[in-house]
């Protein structure tokens, strides 16, 4: 009868803990996507100005595939999204789950990813001066869940990154 009350008992314990390591673990890949976009964009800064030539980094809308590579590279003319690790071209993903997206709505929309896009979409150009060509900003996260969101100055080639828990937080 003690056996079966000990193992009642571990049972129930588990059964109450799944759900919350599942909410740490989502917590950890928004702040490891996070930290993820912000270091690529200070790689694509970096390889720019260290060149002297544009770089570029971009990704497939609905995925957590991005690429940076230099701005003329034929890479992008190819939306593969088999992982690459090479001098002249990065392609990677973010932490399960994760997902860019054009915009806010799509990740808040629905509850699974939808279709990947049809090719690379641009996040930011650097110049060899350090500043970027545009002002962007770039949403990723869970879908079916507030996004975070990069904002790029591209006057300075600084990056602000912003989290939103809920959908009334969002403009």
């Amino acid at each position: 009868m003690e056996l079966i009350l000990v193992m009642a008992l571990i049972v129930i314990v588990g059964a109450i803990s799944i759900p919350v390591m599942q909410t740490m673990l989502a917590d950890a890949r928004f702040s490891a996507a996070g930290d993820c976009v912000r270091g690529r964009l200070a790689d694509t800064r970096a390889n720019a100005m260290s060149e002297g030539r544009p770089w570029r980094l971009g990704f497939i809308a609905n995925t957590g595939v991005y690429q940076l590579a230099p701005e003329d590279s034929s890479e992008w003319d190819n939306p593969s999204q088999e992982l690459v690790q090479k001098p002249d071209v990065i392609r990677d993903e973010l932490p399960k789950d994760i997902v860019f997206s054009l915009n806010q709505e799509d990740i808040l929309s629905s509850q699974q990813a939808l279709p990947a896009g049809p090719g690379w979409e641009t996040i930011a150009i650097y110049l060899p001066d350090g500043s970027a060509r545009d002002d962007v900003t770039v949403y990723f996260g869970k879908p079916g869940m507030g996004p975070n969101r990069a904002v790029l100055r591209g006057l300075t080639g600084s990056v602000s990154m912003e989290t939103f828990n809920l959908k009334a937080d969002l403009p």
